[in-house]
């Protein structure tokens, strides 16, 4: 992973070394928690806590999880391009929960 900062959409990630991916990839996925801007830990907050999610907090938990399911290892048969279009399908908590645990069944856990 570089050292550098990456831009995706309107969220920064910063390498962490901290939380390094435990897979080899070509290009690791960032976590939520190394987002600089802090909007996307404020989203992931109120996900948490079961807080509606404004539609902005819903756009920012999409950007993350794009890039975090097209980066991340992925169980052998899961069908990454479908996960990928069901995230532009996500329009409330309990979407982005029943994702999570489709995504669980992969093998991918971004939260």
């Amino acid at each position: 992973m570089s050292d550098m900062p990456e831009q995706i959409d309107d969220l920064i990630y910063a390498p962490d070394p901290d939380y390094p991916y435990p897979f080899p990839v070509p290009q690791p996925p960032h976590f939520w928690m190394t987002e600089q801007t802090g909007k996307l830990s404020v989203a992931v907050e109120r996900y948490f806590s079961g807080e509606r999610l404004s539609p902005d907090d819903l756009r920012l938990l999409r950007s993350y999880l794009h890039q975090y399911v097209a980066r991340a290892m992925i169980a052998e048969g899961a069908d990454r391009q479908a996960l990928l279009r069901k995230i532009e399908m996500l329009k409330s908590n309990r979407d982005v929960e029943r994702f999570a645990d489709e995504l669980s069944e992969a093998g991918i856990e971004p939260f």
